[in-house]
């Protein structure tokens, strides 16, 4: 059963109440000190009420203004009342309009202070965190995540298939760590293109190098046709109604931030937010949302994209809205540029700056604040390696059938240390692995 929208935000309310209750935040006592001194100020200005009431003359209007027909006792809880309120509004508002421009990192619009408060005042907690991301890109998460999170869980793409069994190996063993499969239904993803001609499968996305680009991809169950899937459709983005497993919603609702990539934009992170209840389970949640941009363009897919167009993409086929991009620093590889711009694929940089530059210091490491992209804050730091990975070559003229040979191919990948290092100075989190262990 689905619970209510405003059930999931009375539950966040209430978790955040309790964080800020925690022992060790060192708030309640200064909370309590406020209260004393409103309250010494609300007796003193009272007793100078009632001198000048009982000495003074004042218009007849001021008896009704003051609540004088209402018995004492009733007066006095509605005037405690509105006083209350009236403190509690204010608090809010000041940390939102003043408190969410000075703290480092910065918080995107939605004042998230007690998360950071939280982590920094008791940084042996780490968050649980989700990712929406390709299978290369969890492994790639999974590997330090006791840099910056308690508990990693994946949410496999419903276009990819089961992780491949050579990188099952390269996953840490864990047992709070997994990937989970959203759906039990299969379905396919496929692309219409800008021209109409649409593509069916997952391989013919990937397989395509150059060409005209996607307009928009959409997801089909087995045996529809993709045109009238199209056709019997009544918006530009159509999700699917399938059953969630409730594992999936469930690890979404207690995720304290969403991690979207690394992976394929396409294949490996939109598919998942056209699930009907996949995507309005990632809207409801607050959680932190952290896009980690690719690093190179996708050929046929994600030709000349900049960040802000993978930041339009994860807004417009979600329906929400990233806290964080974070992006790779502009490589001066030559080897790794000679590689890449053979096969038309060009590094995703961030466009022209559009908002004050500047650090965003946590934990003692330092990203660099670029700019804003689309409200989201686009920070940078030295995310990738080279390294060699090893690719089967299909048989060539002369050779038996089923025959491939290895070769090594040098590639660019999301370096799993730096990359857990980055997250962890997002989202607040101090003491590296040890601390990590503590819990």
């Amino acid at each position: 059963m689905r619970l209510p929208r405003w059930w999931d935000r009375l539950t966040s309310w209430i978790h955040d109440l309790a964080k800020w209750s925690h022992p060790g935040m060192n708030v309640k006592r200064w909370v309590g000190l406020l209260l004393v001194g409103l309250t010494c100020v609300a007796l003193g200005i009272a007793f100078v009420l009632v001198q000048l009431y009982r000495t003074q003359p004042f218009p007849e209007w001021v008896y009704y203004f003051t609540l004088q027909p209402i018995d004492r006792a009733w007066r006095g809880t509605l005037f405690l009342a509105a006083g209350v309120g009236a403190v509690a509004l204010a608090i809010v508002q000041l940390n939102r309009s003043l408190m969410t421009a000075v703290q480092p990192p910065y918080v995107s619009d939605g004042g998230r202070l007690v998360d950071v408060v939280y982590n920094y005042r008791l940084p042996q907690r780490r968050p649980e965190v989700i990712a929406l991301a390709g299978h290369r890109g969890f492994v790639a998460l999974q590997q330090h995540r006791d840099h910056y999170a308690k508990k990693l869980l994946g949410v496999a793409s419903v276009a990819d298939g089961p992780l491949p069994a050579e990188l099952e190996g390269s996953l840490s063993a864990s047992a709070g760590d997994r990937l989970l499969y959203p759906v039990d239904e299969p379905v396919e993803v496929c692309a219409e293109l800008e021209h109409g001609t649409i593509l069916h499968g997952a391989a013919a996305i990937r397989a395509r190098r150059s060409g005209v680009p996607i307009k928009r991809i959409f997801l089909v169950r087995p045996g529809e046709a993709p045109q009238a899937v199209l056709d019997a459709g009544d918006g530009f983005f159509r999700t699917v109604d399938l059953a969630v497993r409730p594992e999936t919603l469930y690890a979404i609702r207690q995720a304290d931030a969403i991690v979207f990539g690394p992976g394929s934009l396409y294949l490996s992170v939109l598919p998942n937010l056209l699930v009907r209840e996949l995507r309005e389970a990632l809207q409801a949640s607050r959680a932190r949302k952290i896009l980690v941009a690719s690093l190179m363009t996708e050929p046929g897919q994600t030709d000349h994209f900049g960040v802000a167009d993978y930041v339009r993409a994860v807004h417009a086929y979600g329906g929400l809205k990233l806290d964080y991009v974070l992006v790779n620093r502009a490589t001066d590889d030559r080897l790794i540029e000679e590689r890449y711009s053979a096969s038309l694929a060009t590094p995703v940089l961030p466009d022209e700056a559009t908002g004050k530059d500047g650090p965003v210091v946590s934990a003692g490491r330092r990203l660099r604040r670029l700019s804003t992209a689309e409200g989201a804050v686009v920070v940078a730091a030295d995310l990738a390696t080279r390294m060699m990975e090893r690719m089967p070559v299909p048989a060539g003229p002369g050779q038996a059938p089923g025959a491939a040979a290895i070769v090594g191919n040098v590639v660019y990948r999301h370096d799993p240390q730096r990359l857990a290092d980055a997250l962890a100075t997002l989202l607040g989190v101090t003491g590296g692995a040890a601390g990590a262990n503590s819990n």
